[in-house]
């Protein structure tokens, strides 16, 4: 914990700072909840590619209501997504690298165990984690995250960012982020729209939009075109096949195939599946079904992980 720095300013003043690897790798984290229960594994939450840990805001606000009460819940913000410090110019951004930063965190966090969320890019992060250290983990819940990533999926992010990187105007800000928006929640109104965005990039005074992730992220993905097929990583699924398992899948999400989907349930028979209706990534994990879903999978894989042992 001698690495851990709380930010000063009143708006975030709950994110902390750790120092991952060299001394300029830094993750962001917000911690919630009761740490000191033996009975409650903390549940650890990764946000998809450019995305923020406030995308489980209402998450973990809500969790407790469906199990125990306070239960212990740890945001993370990846390097170059939100309040973490963007990776050097040298260095490409990688989900290994990722992968070791979280194995780390739980070093210096003392975490033994725990469960951990994960959507898009933060589901891959924890298949590679699985990988190299599967002890700390004793339960995985994937959203819109397999072993196969669909291309289009990463092409329309990338052509997004860079269209919005290169809008100006109040009014031609507002509605070029709900008009791509509503292609993954058709079913909300403009207000929560402007809540989703809101995330991921920022107004400045001047109205254009400031990416609240390094946009180096986008340019990496300059390599895929629509009909990519990308490599198959099933020996990075195999890794939790002693995990319990819930597998999530949005409705509307172009990163995971609905085939994919299909496959992952069949090669673990054993593991929870439940799809989202009405929405595409990320995931807003507040609705009644999905988080009773979850809270479930929570509760029985911490009676499992203490019959263990």
């Amino acid at each position: 914990m001698d690495q851990a720095q709380t930010t000063t300013s009143s708006q975030n003043a709950d994110v902390r700072h750790l120092t991952c690897g060299d001394g300029a790798r830094q993750i962001a984290y917000r911690l919630q909840g009761d740490f000191d229960d033996p009975l409650k594994l903390p549940i650890i939450c990764l946000a998809g590619y450019q995305r923020n840990m406030s995308d489980f805001d209402a998450f973990a606000e809500r969790f407790s209501s469906f199990a125990k009460r306070n239960w212990p819940i740890v945001q993370v913000d990846l390097i170059g997504r939100g309040k973490a410090r963007r990776e050097r110019k040298d260095r490409a951004y990688s989900t290994l690298h990722d992968a070791t930063d979280m194995a780390e965190f739980c070093r210096a966090m003392g975490i033994e165990s725990a469960i951990w969320l994960g959507q898009g890019h933060g589901g891959q992060v924890i298949m590679a984690l699985a990988a190299l250290q599967p002890g700390i983990i004793s339960g995985a819940v994937l959203c819109d995250a397999g072993p196969i990533i669909n291309a289009r999926g990463l092409v329309r992010l990338r052509n997004n960012l860079a269209y919005l990187s290169k809008i100006r105007g109040k009014n031609a800000v507002r509605d070029s982020l709900r008009r791509i928006l509503r292609v993954d929640y058709p079913n909300l109104g403009d207000g929560l729209l402007d809540q989703i965005g809101a995330r991921t990039h920022q107004e400045t005074a001047k109205a254009r939009l400031e990416p609240q992730f390094d946009m180096r992220l986008a340019e990496q993905l300059n390599a895929f075109d629509n009909d990519d097929v990308l490599q198959a990583n099933w020996h990075l699924f195999d890794a939790l096949n002693k995990t319990p398992l819930l597998l999530l899948r949005t409705q509307h999400t172009d990163l995971l195939r609905a085939e994919v989907f299909q496959m992952m349930c069949k090669k673990r028979p054993d593991c929870l599946n439940y799809e989202i209706m009405g929405e595409g990534s990320p995931a807003l994990l507040e609705g009644a079904d999905e988080l009773g879903v979850i809270a479930d999978f929570v509760l029985h894989t911490c009676k499992w992980h203490k019959k263990r042992g």
